[in-house]
């Protein structure tokens, strides 16, 4: 499976969205995981693409006090499953949408073995190379470019 792709989508009324049909068709796995990444945009990853992940940040988990290890918590307590209705849609937490600035528009990119899901505004200023503020941005810096899923 590889995503490419944009779709622009508009979050109804109740703050629920569905990921666009030629990405959802795509996605074969049981669970779908939605995680707050660089940049400052949500990724949605398969259950095997988030053990792959997991699996990866073992080495940055420890008891000491790192930047790898401030990186991981910040990830890890920002990720969680997804649940769709019978229709296919699902709400984000209050706290992720928050942390990706999201509002009523959205932007879904393809990105390879993830989805991402931006504020369009914030996406076309990631392109452009226009630097921004988002959460967490010194903690992804410190992650090791080595840990790829």
């Amino acid at each position: 499976m590889w995503f490419t792709g944009k779709y622009s989508l508009h979050v109804d009324d109740k703050g629920r969205m569905r990921i666009p049909q030629r990405f959802r068709d795509a996605m074969v796995t049981s669970q779908i995981y939605a995680m707050y990444s660089a940049g400052g945009c949500i990724s949605f990853i398969t259950e095997e693409e988030y053990n792959e992940l997991m699996s990866n940040f073992k080495s940055m988990i420890t008891v000491a006090s790192t930047p790898a290890l401030s990186a991981a918590r910040a990830i890890m307590s920002h990720t969680s499953p997804i649940s769709e209705d019978s229709q296919g849609r699902f709400t984000l937490s209050s706290d992720l949408k928050d942390k990706a600035g999201l509002g009523k528009d959205v932007v879904f990119v393809g990105m390879g073995n993830k989805i991402e899901l931006w504020d369009p505004q914030r996406f076309e200023d990631n392109i452009s190379g226009v630097e921004y503020d988002y959460y967490y941005k010194d903690k992804f810096a410190a992650i090791n470019g080595e840990i790829i899923f």
